[in-house]
């Protein structure tokens, strides 16, 4: 039987090219300011609400990738906690923590499509 190893190499702090089926993309893992990761690693996106909202786009339109969050409410959600509209990466976690929180009040996601299903089934 073949043993698999494993190697652990450290890595420059630059940009890697990554090559996948013949498409090209890029990992950085410089550290950033601002934005939420761990040591040299950067995170694309934050999970709120069991989605993964997008990192490079303003909150208020991130908040809208959550089925049942529409452009009113993510703007409501954002009155509420009295948050700026910026980027998503330059959130900090303790914002993070606090919006993961107040989205949770809302009924999002599976409960929404389920509440949705028992409506339309009770109606005909």
């Amino acid at each position: 039987m073949a043993t698999l190893s494993m190697v652990s190499v450290p890595i420059a702090p630059s940009s890697l090219s990554l090559s996948t089926r013949g498409r090209s993309s890029s990992a950085s893992f410089p550290a950033k300011k601002g934005g939420i990761g761990h040591g040299g690693l950067r995170i694309e996106c934050i999970r709120i609400g069991g989605v993964e909202i997008p990192n490079h786009k303003r909150v208020e339109y991130s908040l809208q990738y959550i089925h049942g969050i529409g452009r009113s409410r993510s703007r409501q959600i954002l009155l509420d906690l009295n948050f700026d509209n910026k980027i998503t990466k330059d959130l900090s976690e303790e914002e993070v923590i606090t919006l993961r929180k107040e989205v949770g009040k809302y009924m999002i996601e599976g409960d929404l499509k389920r509440f949705n299903r028992v409506v339309i089934l009770a109606g005909s």
